[in-house]
């Protein structure tokens, strides 16, 4: 296997790449046999030895185990020296994906080790644009207390609807709320696997940002 190297200059756009990745693979956020480090995690040398020690173990339910950077950029040097073998070495059936704006903070040796995929276009012009309705009531819900967020949900008539609009909307700002992003992906994938909508609802009411 093969690293696969997602490069794009909108990172909202490398993160539904990376998504589309770990689906073909069956490997939600949330999988004990996969290692997810956010744009905001600093990677050094000791990232470089958990995800080779995350590599040298058994899955346990997965065909594979898989590794995600969504900022590769933020690799150390010295961190990239170290996964020059794991690079070389992954296992048949792992996953290791790593998201960049350019390749330009790489290393070639790191370069020359993975396959290089460059994101024209973001994927999401598929989904439908929420109405302004919804957009409203998502920048409400932002300030509201979550007793008041869980009533809404309640009330709420189109369920399946009103998660696309979150989907849209924070796949726009991710920017804004980079915190929130696994736990849209989370959503995202337990949608897909026909968990109960308003299950899914009330837990991003749960974990959603609160602007105060």
């Amino acid at each position: 296997m093969t690293a696969k190297l997602l490069l794009s200059l909108s990172y909202n756009t490398r993160l539904i790449a990376i998504q589309e990745e770990l689906k073909k693979q069956n490997l939600p956020i949330s999988h004990p046999d996969l290692l997810y480090f956010d744009q905001e995690t600093k990677l050094g040398i000791s990232e470089a030895r958990k995800i080779k020690d995350h590599f040298s173990l058994k899955p346990y339910s997965a065909k594979g185990r898989g590794v995600v950077l969504e900022d590769a950029a933020k690799l150390t040097i010295e961190a990239q020296n170290a996964l020059l073998k794991t690079l070389e070495e992954l296992p048949k059936e792992a996953t290791l994906v790593l998201g960049a704006s350019s390749e330009a903070s790489l290393l070639p040796t790191i370069l020359s080790r993975c396959h290089i995929i460059r994101i024209q276009n973001p994927t999401s012009h598929h989904i439908p644009t929420p109405e302004v309705g919804y957009i409203e009531n998502i920048k409400n819900l932002l300030n509201s207390e979550v007793a008041d967020r869980l009533e809404y949900i309640e009330k709420l008539k189109n369920k399946e609807e009103f998660l696309q609009a979150l989907i849209v909307y924070f796949h726009d700002n991710l920017l804004k709320y980079p915190e929130f992003a696994n736990q849209l992906l989370q959503a995202e994938e337990w949608s897909k696997q026909n968990v109960n909508i308003r299950t899914i609802l009330e837990y991003l009411m749960l974990v959603m940002p609160r602007i105060k």
